[in-house]
């Protein structure tokens, strides 16, 4: 028997989820909650994108858990991304999701990748 895992190298999140992105300040430590069991790298520099897949920060995730369908976590700011790096990086991520689902988007606000 088993259960369904999914292993993320971003920190993608909501409002809901616990994402204000107009607060986020370097240094701070924030903390998340996303449906389903998911696995990230502790310790380790990942970026953190809105729903639309728009790169906002550099993040690590300091813990997380896996308990009753949901995982909760905390991760820390270590950088805030603006103008042209934000939108490098936001374009090499919803490049990577075009590639990954061999189509074109334009409406990234729905896009789930499993």
């Amino acid at each position: 028997m088993g259960f369904k895992t999914e292993f993320n190298w971003i920190l993608k999140l909501k409002p809901e989820n616990g994402l204000d992105e107009t607060n986020l300040r370097i240094g701070e430590i924030y903390e998340f909650s996303k449906d389903e069991y998911r696995v990230y790298p502790v310790a380790h520099p990942i970026d953190l994108l809105t729903k639309n897949w728009e790169a906002i920060a550099k993040v690590t995730v300091l813990e997380f858990t896996n308990k009753d369908g949901k995982t909760t976590g905390k991760y820390k700011v270590l950088k805030l991304y603006s103008g042209q790096e934000k939108e490098f990086v936001t374009k090499y991520w919803r490049e990577n999701i075009q590639l990954s689902l061999d189509r074109t988007i334009t409406d990234f606000s729905d896009v789930k990748v499993s």
